[in-house]
This record gives C-alpha cells, sequence and structure tokens, in this order.
C-alpha cells in the first residue's frame, strides 16, 4: 500500500469542493470547466472557432459612425445607455449594459469626441 501525502489529501479535497459547483456551471450558455487547483471556474472559449458573445469598443470623431455603429447595436430587446460630457465633447455609449434587475456584460461601447471647430470655439 503507496504512502498518502499532503498533495494527495489537497487533489482530493480540491476535487471534492469543484464537485460542488457543477450546478453552478451547468445551465451556462458558454462552455465551462471547473479547474481543480483553487476551484477556479474557466471558460472554453478560446479553444472554440468562435466566440460566444461579440465585444467591442469602437472609438471615432466621426457623429455619422458614431450614429451608424449605435444604430447597428442598440435594440428594442437590448436597450443601449448614452453618457454624455458636454463639456468635453464626449459621449460614450454602451450596448449590452442591461438593467439593475438583468446587469449586462457592458463591454460592447461606442466612444466620440468631437473636434473643437473655429465656430465652437468662438462661442467659448
Amino acid at each position: 500500500m503507496s504512502q498518502l501525502d499532503s498533495g494527495t489529501f489537497q487533489q482530493v479535497k480540491d476535487l471534492v469542493l469543484s464537485g460542488y459547483h457543477l450546478n453552478d456551471i451547468q445551465g451556462l450558455a458558454c462552455p465551462t470547466a471547473l479547474l481543480p487547483a483553487g476551484t477556479g471556474v474557466e471558460s472554453l472559449e478560446r479553444f472554440a472557432l468562435e466566440r460566444f458573445r461579440f465585444r467591442g469598443t469602437m472609438t471615432t470623431t466621426s457623429i455619422e459612425d458614431f450614429v451608424r455603429y449605435s444604430k447597428g447595436y442598440a435594440s428594442a430587446t437590448e436597450k443601449a445607455r448614452c453618457f454624455i460630457d458636454a463639456d468635453h465633447m464626449t459621449a460614450r455609449s454602451v450596448f449590452n449594459i442591461g438593467t439593475l434587475d438583468n446587469p449586462g456584460h457592458a463591454d460592447n461601447a461606442a466612444s466620440i469626441t468631437l473636434k473643437q471647430t473655429a465656430p465652437f470655439r468662438a462661442l467659448l
């Protein structure tokens, strides 16, 4: 019979603890695995041919491009939020921000910084 050392006990403990979290990951839409070392949850998305969902950041100085991107990602089912800073002439729209009850990932966004043209500077 072989001797058991502390490493063996640690491995058994990690496997048992990871088993408690199996129900947590079963309902996830993105393929996920439990890693016994530290009982971490790891997404398997990086091994797939495509991403599980879209993520992106668009930055521009063009109102036309900002509006086109915003129209392309805002929808009736997944509304966008636009945060405007009039003092700095900037705006940032977040398309998958969700709601307080159902928060989204908020990792698809567009930002615009308007150029201070001569007529605008004359108003200051």
